[in-house]
């Protein structure tokens, strides 16, 4: 089955932009600190790198099945069945990661706005959300993203707010005292933020000219981006916070907001969930989309009914592992992370390259 619609490599920036910028954002300076101290901005930056070396394995991968999603080519990749079941446990992964974004959110707006408020009264609003931003077609979800872009633009803003007389930066020093081992360790726990990258084995297939390099453009950028501001984030929180504060507070960044107070402006910690909750609630859609355009072309239904289906599904999981142990839910999407958005990928890869040349250039004759 091949995509209609077509999209340009700008918004392909927006696209992944808004899908990996997500509820990581706020927990990411503390999580670096207990596994590198001050130097877990380098450990993102290492990251950063990494990740663009899989987005163009990704490419090399997708380029071979131009107009087609991985839920289209791992059947012809790994065959009828194997591909079936590919495309199975992807969708669980995708749905996964929604649920982990459903728990975050609802637990980071009853502990910071809502404290009084039954989480079920959360997630039941996330869920209506889902449905109503899901049903739609790229091009909505294009001109949706790109408007909501500015939004992380104005959390550039409200951080630049907070710089005074108590930032610090020799609390980034000495730079690289946990050792190269301990830092290129860390950064399979500095991946988790970026998570979002994967959709690319989807988007690539609604991408012109999806078989130039120009197509890996707008990918790129995003990246670079994402890791731009995510290390910016890590910074400000080491320069603002000592490091046994840091070690104690799970979101450093609303700490630090919340302690901050200007003439015309008070508690720039609600200013900025309101503006994150925006973004959080792009990556839902985004990854909604993706694993809703699998489970229509798994089962056979329209795309509506897969939206709420898949919002059915989170919405139950989500409530199940909230009263869980959450914790237990982000040590699972370490493991899945690395497994779907880089193993899975490149095995794909590998296998294309020795085995299926033929055979994808005759299914998109078909």
């Amino acid at each position: 089955m091949r995509v209609k619609n077509r999209i340009s490599s700008v918004n392909l920036f927006f696209l992944l932009v808004q899908t990996m910028i997500g509820v990581g954002l706020l927990s990411l300076p503390h999580q670096t600190h207990d596994a590198t101290g001050s130097d877990g901005w380098i450990s993102i930056l290492i990251s950063g790198f990494f990740i663009q070396l899989i987005v163009l394995l990704i490419w090399l991968l997708c380029r071979n099945f131009p107009n087609l999603t991985l839920f289209d080519f791992s059947k012809v990749i790994l065959g009828e069945t194997s591909g079936t079941v590919l495309n199975f446990i992807y969708i669980i992964y995708l749905l996964t990661v929604i649920c982990y974004i459903f728990i975050i959110y609802a637990d980071t707006l009853k502990r910071w706005i809502l404290p009084e408020t039954p989480v079920w009264i959360i997630f039941l609003i996330l869920f209506f959300l889902l449905i109503y931003g899901s049903i739609c077609n790229i091009k909505n979800m294009v001109s949706l993203f790109s408007f909501l872009f500015i939004f992380i633009l104005f959390l550039f803003f409200i951080t630049f707010l907070v710089y005074d007389s108590y930032t610090d930066v020799r609390y980034l020093f000495p730079i690289g005292s946990s050792g190269g081992w301990n830092i290129l360790k860390s950064t399979s726990d500095s991946m988790m933020p970026f998570i979002g990258f994967e959709t690319l084995l989807i988007y690539f297939a609604f991408m012109k000219q999806s078989k130039t390099i120009s197509a890996l453009k707008g990918v790129f950028f995003a990246v670079l981006f994402v890791t731009i501001f995510l290390t910016y984030i890590v910074i400000l929180s080491t320069v603002m916070l000592s490091p046994e504060e840091i070690k104690i507070t799970p979101e450093p960044v609303l700490y630090i907001l919340s302690a901050i107070e200007i003439r015309i402006l008070s508690r720039l910690d609600l200013i900025f969930l309101s503006f994150w909750g925006l973004i959080v609630f792009s990556t839902i859609i985004s990854y909604s989309f993706s694993a809703c355009m699998g489970i229509s072309k798994l089962i056979r239904i329209k795309h509506k009914f897969a939206v709420i289906l898949s919002g059915t599904f989170v919405l139950i999981v989500s409530i199940i592992f909230y009263y869980m142990e959450i914790t237990l839910l982000e040590k699972w999407l370490k493991h899945l992370g690395l497994i779907f958005g880089i193993i899975i990928p490149i095995l794909l890869l590998l296998i294309t390259i020795i085995f299926k040349r033929e055979a994808a250039s005759t299914y998109e004759k078909n």
